[in-house]
């Protein structure tokens, strides 16, 4: 009896030395997420960017420059792989289109790592995602797409958003990590100190009811012997309340089952791991519990260790009404960069008939009744005339580049010599008149492209050659082409006008036009459609020139 006597009061003291650290742990805890809580909301972190291409990830940091966050650039996958290797990022903006390893093998292999395996990408891409690339990269992990050109009030929200959910789960594991390291620091200093102290039943008694936890012994049918008080102020029942109904009257419906189940398991003596559940409190109000429990068969005694964890499933629950929100505008966006991609195309095509009607009447006006109109009424008309042909062309264009968008682009090697030839006939009369040299030194010709989008750029380049060269000089226009470690580059060179270095980022961009002289006329969407056909064939395109000293357009694509 002496030695049943003493194993309890044992095991009470070692029960209540482990509540009253646990409860100075919680203290703690509260007081160093009262005192830096704020601080730590305020901390930046990392987002990364990647694309083969500066000039894109120059304006992705211009865009998320506001949200004040750590912005990280790769120039390529493998760079992104490294930063990876000691970085923790919130979001990972991924080009999909780049040389080497493109976004979807780079999205591959931070999928392969446990450390980056949920890290949420976002494909960013200037090219029409077939439904099976898009399937593949939602396969890869992809929580987005992003289609060029990209609305900045829209990237700043969907990065936001899981800038914010990583804050926030980095708080909560922040939390999580200090409370498991105070108590399996109590813990183990209470296992220590357990077999050299035996204390009196009063002293025992009073560490027992002054616990923070929920601390309790109860037999094998579940009802509580011995309870501390923090039982009734989580739940609202009096110790006299609580001692008269099992433990299990108290858990939800729902959870009930698994609760008999660890019941279960008690009465056989195996040791309970951590179980939550939830729990009815006196006002109807739900609380969740989550505790662990040691059994001592011979006794038929349960102790058991319990703490309310409300507030952090709480917390769950905010995180994945979050995710839910963020799948449904995911969903919304998609939808509403379909429809702006067809609205886009609709509009050039339809508003070509009345311009077109629009322009020949201007010209039977001019042709038909010239002699009745003063001098300011055939100006008049002849300014008709000339902006109809002018926004004809320009909707020419832009629906040639809304072409490039919306179809299907099937590459396959082809001779850079073929197409650059039947490029060439169709320029020979402007050639000649305007008395061109065109010198062609190709050292590589093979390269993967879809054929008539390569004229079409060849033809964009070659004519800008020969239109931006000053009157009092011939065009010279120089056409090279080198082996890359896995690609081909291409050069037209020329003696034109040149682009000043403060200009050059702006050349590809939609309706820029740096000369407004008449006598260089265009639309401005020629070098666009250039670089959208070029990353529809999985290549890049950029240029050397500087004021008055010509251009040198280059062009990478794929040889294999």
């Amino acid at each position: 009896m002496e030695n049943h006597t003493r194993e309890i009061e044992a095991v009470m003291s070692w029960a209540s030395d482990i509540a009253r650290s646990s409860a100075s742990s919680m203290t703690r805890v509260d007081q160093v997420n009262g005192s830096s809580g704020q601080a730590h909301n305020e901390d930046k972190v990392n987002v990364l960017l990647v694309d083969d291409r500066a000039d894109k990830l120059l304006a992705l940091q211009a865009v998320l420059k506001d949200l004040n966050q750590n912005i990280v650039t790769a120039r390529s996958g493998k760079e992104a792989l490294r930063h990876l290797l000691s970085t923790e990022f919130a979001v990972i903006l991924l080009d999909v289109s780049m040389p080497g390893m493109d976004g979807f093998e780079t999205a591959s292999l931070i999928r392969q790592r446990p450390a980056t395996e949920h890290t949420p990408i976002i494909f960013v891409t200037s090219m029409n995602q077939s439904e099976n690339s898009i399937t593949r990269g939602y396969e890869l992990g992809a929580v987005d797409y992003i289609l060029s050109p990209i609305v900045p009030k829209v990237l700043k929200s969907k990065v936001s958003v899981f800038v914010e959910l990583y804050r926030r789960t980095e708080q909560i594991k922040l939390q999580a990590e200090k409370l498991r390291r105070l108590e399996e620091q109590a813990l183990k200093y209470q296992l220590s100190q357990a077999v050299d102290r035996l204390e009196a039943e009063t002293k025992r008694n009073r560490f027992f009811t002054l616990a923070v936890n929920m601390l309790a012994i109860a037999d094998f049918d579940g009802y509580m012997l011995q309870l501390n008080p923090s039982w009734e102020r989580t739940l609202g029942y009096s110790e006299a309340e609580l001692r008269e109904r099992s433990g299990l009257d108290l858990v939800c419906p729902e959870d009930r089952p698994a609760m008999e189940a660890e019941m279960q398991k008690l009465r056989a003596g195996t040791a309970s791991g951590y179980f939550e559940g939830r729990y009815r409190c006196k006002d109807g109000a739900i609380r969740w519990l989550g505790w662990t429990a040691a059994p001592f068969p011979a006794e038929k005694l349960i102790y058991i260790f319990a703490r309310d964890i409300t507030n952090e499933k709480a917390a769950e629950e905010e995180i994945k009404g979050l995710n839910v929100q963020l799948n449904r505008q995911v969903q919304q966006l998609t939808d509403t960069n379909k429809e702006l991609e067809a609205f886009c195309y609709s509009i050039s095509h339809d508003l070509r008939a009345p311009l077109r009607a629009m322009r020949g009447f201007s010209q039977a006006l001019i042709a038909d009744h010239t002699p009745q109109l003063d001098e300011t009424g055939r100006h008049y008309l002849d300014r008709i005339a000339h902006s109809a042909k002018y926004m004809d062309s320009m909707l020419h264009d832009l629906l040639e580049y809304s072409r490039l968008t919306l179809c299907e682009l099937p590459v396959g090697e082809i001779d850079l010599e073929k197409e650059l030839g039947e490029v060439m006939r169709g320029l020979e009369n402007e050639i000649g008149s305007k008395a061109a040299s065109v010198d062609i030194q190709f050292s590589a010709t093979r390269v993967v492209a879809h054929p008539a989008t390569l004229r079409q750029v060849f033809w964009n380049l070659m004519t800008n050659a020969l239109k931006f060269v000053p009157a009092d000089r011939s065009p010279r226009i120089k056409v090279t082409s080198e082996a890359l470690a896995e690609g081909v580059r291409i050069c037209v060179s020329d003696n034109g006008m040149g682009i000043p270095e403060e200009h050059r980022d702006r050349v590809f961009n939609l309706f820029e036009r740096l000369h407004r002289d008449p006598s260089y006329p265009g639309t401005g969407v020629g070098l666009a459609m250039v670089r959208r056909a070029i990353e529809r064939m999985n290549g890049s395109v950029g240029v050397v020139s500087s004021a008055d000293q010509g251009c040198q357009f280059w062009v990478e694509l794929p040889s294999k």
